[in-house]
């Protein structure tokens, strides 16, 4: 969608530097928006401008980190006045037993995860609720750990299951306030299973076969396909993927959840 009527609409997006939140900003860039790179490092994030600019938006790199208040709230400023879509995708993650996973890396990830999605959605509802131009969005980037129980995902899925059990409370919150008027938002939720990108360059006793997963761009595909139409299902996505290798359906044990979709290739177990 070339998008040049939706010149004028913002979207902020952590992680934005490299995988999915990078593929994720390009998507929001053909549509000709404004997109704000959040992330820890600079150079990686004007790669991600790079790209958004080429495709046609508008980039704004803010270094920010998700745990840090003062981080998040420069990053959500460097938005202007107005606000149309959050997507935290910012995400740290290991193949650990409880025996091997210390403390630092325990807190880190739930952090990045469960805190990191608070802070941005608070400091983003604000600008997000005064929008009269289209819905507004809060989107999570999760993942199938968050409902499964494998032992070496002790750390990375407890702190996927939280952030996703965030985004179920805030959509509960969304549909009291639009009973009130005001502008509908959307609280949503994709978990992939295994994608390529350098997440796995953390986890070098796990690589990933790229014969095997998803493109990060294939989970950008759902977020994009969300903008256009926010009530579309994982039934609904299932019957356009971009590939026959690709499953999207309901995210056991998240089933009765329209606004949860799960998306893998069709090798992962």
């Amino acid at each position: 969608m070339s998008g040049k009527s939706e010149r004028e609409r913002v979207a902020v997006v952590t992680g934005a530097g490299s995988g999915i939140g990078a593929a994720i900003a390009a998507r929001f860039g053909a549509r000709g928006w404004k997109v704000i790179l959040g992330g820890r490092r600079e150079k990686p994030l004007r790669e991600t401008a790079a790209m958004v600019e080429a495709r046609g938006g508008t980039a704004v790199i803010c270094p920010a980190d998700v745990t840090v208040p003062e981080d998040v709230r420069r990053l959500i400023d460097a938005a202007g006045e107005r606000l149309d879509a959050l997507v935290h995708s910012a995400g740290q993650g290991h193949c650990l037993t409880i025996d091997e996973l210390d403390f630092h890396e325990w807190r880190r990830t739930l952090e990045v995860a469960a805190t990191g999605a608070f802070l941005t959605a608070k400091e983003a509802l604000p600008k997000l609720r005064t929008g009269t131009d289209g819905d507004g969005f809060v989107i999570q980037i999760c993942s199938l750990a968050s409902g499964g129980t494998w032992h070496l995902e002790v750390g990375y899925g407890t702190a996927k299951a939280a952030q996703l059990k965030f985004a179920l409370h805030l959509a509960s919150q969304f549909a009291e306030e639009k009973r009130s008027g005001g502008r509908t938002l959307h609280s949503l939720a994709v978990c992939p299973g295994t994608t390529y990108t350098p997440f796995w360059d953390r986890i070098p006793e796990r690589p990933p076969d790229p014969n095997l997963t998803l493109t990060a761009d294939e989970v950008a595909w759902v977020v994009d396909r969300w903008i256009d139409h926010p009530a579309a299902t994982a039934e609904t996505l299932e019957k356009e993927k971009p590939r026959s290798q690709i499953v999207v359906k309901r995210h056991p044990p998240f089933e009765a959840w329209d606004n949860v979709v799960a998306i893998a290739h069709e090798s992962h177990p």
